[in-house]
């Protein structure tokens, strides 16, 4: 009955403008990482950045069609611009040796979970002919394959992506916090547009250029993906601002 209640409830959201949904995921991941902070301390960031590039990872496979462009596009974007949020906040009111450490949890989270799916897959599933009650497995195995069998240039271009945007994010946030730092506003959209623009770019060469065994041209790559995604992260990053200033009033009264 919970089933059919979700069931209902899913099926009632799609008919809403994908705008709407999009809003709502923004303000739920931003709320997200502020209540993490808030109750949790700088372990609740990393708990939400672990979890948050996994899921990035699985939402990117769904592609939609949004107003404001004519092409369809990958979901995952805000759950990514999410996480340079994250490393900003604790740049900024612990250090950058919590926002480097941040990077690395991800990308363990990250293998961590791509390598035990990998095993799940492996084993070998029953014989529907034989458990005709449990017939339903291994239909569920056939959709856990699909979408969790290891793609080598998407896992590797994600991974070289994440690691090198959010290093620049972190040298350029503290670069210019260290020179003015009075200035959060602008050392963090500066730090976050710039990285986002490398993350853009080595992402899409890697996965659908240079290790894809079917390479999309590199003039449709950046007009068609590329300009369109960095578009929207570059509206993100600058909607984020709002949330690092009201990060410290989340901050717990015993900084951890």
């Amino acid at each position: 009955m919970l089933q059919d209640f979700f069931l209902n409830l899913s099926s009632s959201l799609n008919s809403l403008p994908v705008i709407t949904i999009w809003l709502f995921q923004i303000i739920f991941c931003y709320l997200s990482i502020l209540l993490s902070l808030k109750f949790f301390g700088k372990t609740g960031i990393y708990v939400y950045v672990s979890i948050a590039i996994i899921l990035a990872n699985i939402q990117v496979l769904k592609v939609v069609e949004f107003p404001f462009f004519p092409e369809p596009m990958a979901l995952g974007t805000i759950l990514f611009i999410s996480i340079f949020l994250c490393t900003d906040i604790l740049n900024e009111y612990y250090d950058k040796k919590s926002a480097t450490k941040c990077i690395y949890l991800g990308i363990s989270a990250y293998l961590f979970s791509t390598i035990i799916m990998f095993l799940t897959i492996s084993f070998n599933p029953i014989d529907p002919s034989i458990h005709q009650n449990w017939g339903w497995s291994y239909e569920m195995h056939q959709s856990i394959t699909t979408i969790f069998l290891p793609q080598f240039p998407i896992i590797a271009a994600s991974i070289c992506a994440f690691f090198l945007s959010q290093k620049l994010d972190i040298f350029i946030f503290s670069y210019l916090k260290n020179k003015d730092n009075s200035k959060l506003w602008l050392r963090n959209n500066v730090s976050t547009i710039i990285s986002q623009f490398i993350d853009n770019l080595i992402f899409s060469i890697l996965a659908f250029n240079l290790l894809s065994s079917n390479p999309v041209p590199l003039f449709d790559l950046i007009v068609s993906y590329g300009i369109g995604i960095y578009l929207i992260r570059i509206i993100l990053s600058l909607f984020d601002t709002i949330f690092i200033y009201l990060a410290k009033n989340f901050l717990p009264k015993n900084i951890d």
